[in-house]
Order: C-alpha cells, then structure tokens, then sequence
C-alpha cells in the first residue's frame, strides 16, 4: 500500500527505506509499536492483551515476542520492572 501511495516499486521503496533508517519498513512499525505499548504500560491499568490491540498486533503472542526482542523483557516484566 505504502508503495502504490507513493507511486514506487515494493521492494526499491523497502531498499531505499532500509538505507535511510537502518531498518525495514516492518521493524520499524513494530519498533514504533513496541514504543507505543510502552507507554501505554506506564500510564495504564488497561490489560496487556487489550494494548496489544490497542497499538495494532493481532497476536498477543506474536506481540509478547516482538516486544522481548525489542526490549529484552516481555511486557509483564516491563509493566512489573519499576514495582
């Protein structure tokens, strides 16, 4: 979708992304998300599964895997870390 708004091939979109930023386009979304989560883990009581939605994983599964390897906590530890 991104490639077809900006009028470019897929895979030069996701080259040229990958030179700019370090990253792919699909880490760099779960990068984002993963930070989104976190504050909502700060600021919130909502439950883990409900901010796993909240920020766009569709898997809580999936969302605790990403978030380890991101933060190298799951996100109960990460919740429970200042406690």
């Amino acid at each position: 979708m991104l490639a077809s708004n900006s009028f470019c091939n897929a895979s030069y979109l996701s080259c040229l992304f990958k030179k700019k930023t370090g990253v792919n386009i699909s880490r760099y979304v779960n990068q984002v998300r993963v930070e989104a989560a976190k504050e909502l883990l700060d600021t919130t009581a909502k439950s883990i599964t409900e901010i796993c939605f909240e920020v766009g994983f569709n898997d809580s599964n999936y969302f605790a895997k990403v978030f380890k390897q991101i933060t190298a906590m799951t996100p109960k530890e990460y919740r429970n870390r200042q406690i």
